[in-house]
């Protein structure tokens, strides 16, 4: 078994992730160790995966839908339009979560034993990934019964995911410092994130805002990702170049930051646990 060292040189990001691809087994046992613990107790098991984001779309969908479906052609258009959005806000709050979280939980092994904590993180953001896959069963449903369909364009579900993971992993990374640093930083990153999905188009449309509010809006990477699976999945609204540019790329870097920091961190924080 090998010791973890405090003095170790710090890992570029490629190294990195040369790392975690070279114990992508142990990335795959994590990933089902994860989904395994979550719902082994649970009666619906995998079910509340589901049940969540469509309780959340129903009860948004009966209290918003005469107020928000400015900007939209019909009730037929708001349901599946509501439903990605809520799927995906889940999608991005979980990975975040779960990453951070699966490091500073497992800081006591983590400081003992040498294991890329990136691939504890990865392993969390993997896993809601999955509960996205699953939930991507019922808005297909909503999509059929409001009469929209699916086509070629459903296969962009693929780069929309890999992104996604990057861009909840790098930020989880970065949470999961502020975690072990500070002890009130959870609370606040809380906040955050549910500030971040208020300015976050789940609910509403671009159209139904200001000019002014409508720029604060775009400049959100998580408005690009909903334009883009609003259209591949059911075609709700037309995504854009410039939106995969601006996810891909910002995902990207985040995801690279988070890598570069925290492996700048770590050497130097673990000593602290």
């Amino acid at each position: 078994m090998q010791v973890y060292d405090s003095a170790e040189r710090r890992i570029p990001v490629i190294s990195q992730l040369q790392e975690i691809y070279k114990h992508r087994s142990l990335l795959r046992i994590l990933i089902v160790r994860d989904l395994t613990v979550r719902y082994k107790r649970s009666v619906l098991g995998v079910g509340w995966s589901l049940l969540n984001p469509i309780l959340t779309t129903t009860v948004m969908f009966y209290v918003f839908n005469t107020v928000f479906m400015r900007g939209l052609q019909n009730r037929e258009t708001f349901l599946p339009y509501l439903f990605a959005g809520v799927l995906l806000s889940t999608f991005f709050n979980q990975g975040v979560n779960f990453a951070a979280d699966a490091i500073s939980g497992g800081a006591g092994l983590l400081n003992k034993v040498y294991v890329r904590p990136e691939i504890f993180a990865l392993s969390g953001t993997i896993s809601s990934a999955i509960n996205f896959i699953f939930g991507l069963i019922p808005l297909t449903l909503v999509v059929y019964a409001m009469h929209h369909s699916l086509n070629w364009r459903a296969l962009l579900i693929i780069p929309i995911i890999f992104f996604m993971i990057l861009l909840t992993t790098g930020l989880g990374l970065l949470f999961a410092i502020a975690y072990l640093e500070f002890d009130d930083a959870r609370h606040l990153i809380q906040v955050l994130l549910m500030l971040l999905t208020y300015m976050t188009p789940v609910f509403y449309s671009l159209s139904a805002l200001g000019p002014n509010t409508q720029k604060v809006i775009g400049k959100n990477p998580l408005t690009s990702f909903l334009n883009v699976l609003r259209e591949s999945w059911g075609g709700t609204f037309n995504g854009t170049i410039h939106d995969w540019i601006y996810l891909s790329s910002f995902s990207t870097i985040v995801f690279a930051l988070g890598l570069y920091l925290f492996a700048k961190w770590w050497p130097k924080g673990v000593t602290k646990l």
